[in-house]
């Protein structure tokens, strides 16, 4: 909001709570959205690099409530039915929390802001996003908080779908336990 070999649980637990602050081997689709339903943004999202997602406490074998926080860059936005043009770029901000270990999420609940810019770079509001999942058994459950609806400011209605891939070393979880982790995605509003 990103099955395949014996790091698939470690994956699949740093992707979840990668996204629930609302960002493997090899990329999954994008949630698949109903046939009704057009894009009117998609961007491409990764985590700053100053500010990776942080786990409090770190991510371990043993599950526990795991609070995560985190920002992304926004980028590269086009809005392919034209009716989004003035969105481009953007500072996502993400809160959230879960019982989580190094195999699993459960009891996602979050919340996340974007602050949105316009391709002059001048601020065109902010978004508050709401996650609609609180439990995610795909292959990247990462999407936790990349599906979930806009409920004020640019984009109110819409709904939300993404995908992100981990980019860190997730292989350190279940020997010393994972405190940050980086990523990468995309993500569509629809309409």
């Amino acid at each position: 909001m990103i099955p395949p070999s014996l790091h698939h649980p470690l994956r699949t637990a740093a992707a979840a709570l990668l996204t629930v602050t609302a960002l493997a081997t090899a990329p999954a689709p994008a949630t698949a959205a109903p046939a009704e339903m057009r894009t009117v943004l998609r961007c491409r999202i990764a985590t700053s690099g100053e500010r990776p997602i942080t786990f409090s406490p770190e991510l371990t074998t043993q599950p526990r409530l795991i609070h995560v926080t985190g920002t992304f860059r926004v980028t590269g936005c086009t809005s392919p039915d034209g009716s989004e043009r003035r969105l481009h770029d953007g500072v996502a901000t993400i809160r959230g929390s879960g019982l989580a270990s190094c195999s699993g999420a459960t009891r996602i609940t979050g919340s996340g802001k974007v602050v949105w810019y316009d391709t002059a770079g001048r601020r065109a509001g902010l978004s508050t996003l709401r996650p609609t999942l609180n439990a995610v058994s795909s292959y990247n459950p990462a999407d936790a908080l990349l599906v979930g609806t806009v409920t004020r400011g640019p984009l109110t209605g819409t709904s939300v779908s993404g995908s992100a891939t981990p980019t860190s070393d997730l292989s350190r979880c279940a020997s010393s336990g994972l405190s940050t982790v980086r990523g990468k995605g995309t993500v569509r509003f629809l309409r």
